[in-house]
């Protein structure tokens, strides 16, 4: 048992020692960027020796489930990516909301796509009549009404990254947006 459980945890490129006598388990991960160029992942006395074999079993098992879903979120990032560069064309607007204790909102517009890249420029948004109230109101983005020079961003995913703040989704036709301000 103790060979076996050694080997499964060498196939996933961690190292086990096993003392049954103490009944202890360590389990070190090696990798460069660790200080000492390994990473305890457990180092445990237990009980019995049974519980320690128990507790090495759960782990791996722990660690093949989280690999899975590491694989399956992959898989859906490409199928969103793929499914992204084929919707996205020219005349699309995006939009992006940020900011700290303010709602700001910025508009882009699609003016040319080529391959996953697409060239963007800013441009304005008005306010909805009628619902302005104390320091905030509803607007939508006016299309073809250019505020910015042109940008160019990659396609990768649903969202375009405008920045380390701005991430821009597809604007759906019609659609109001809420921003606030202070004065």
């Amino acid at each position: 048992m103790k060979e076996m459980m050694i080997e499964n945890f060498a196939m996933q490129n961690l190292q086990l020692t096993i003392d049954e006598d103490k009944k202890t388990a360590k389990c070190v991960r090696f990798t460069t960027r660790a200080r000492f160029g390994y990473k305890v992942e457990f180092n445990f006395i237990y009980a019995s020796v049974e519980r320690m074999y128990d507790h090495c079993a759960m782990y791996l098992r722990d660690l093949n489930e989280a690999n899975r879903i590491k694989e399956e979120r992959k898989i859906a990032r490409a199928a969103a990516r793929v499914t992204a560069l084929e919707t996205v064309k020219e005349g699309d607007i995006y939009v992006a909301s940020w900011g700290w204790e303010q709602t700001n909102i910025d508009a882009y517009q699609v003016v040319a796509k080529k391959g996953a890249t697409v060239t963007l420029r800013e441009i304005a948004t008005a306010s909805v009549e009628g619902t302005e109230s104390f320091m905030s109101d509803q607007c939508v983005p006016v299309k073809n009404e250019f505020i910015g020079n042109e940008f160019k961003k990659r396609i990768t995913g649903k969202y375009i990254n405008i920045d380390d703040v701005r991430m821009a989704s597809l604007a759906e036709e019609g659609k109001t947006f809420y921003r606030s301000w202070y004065a």
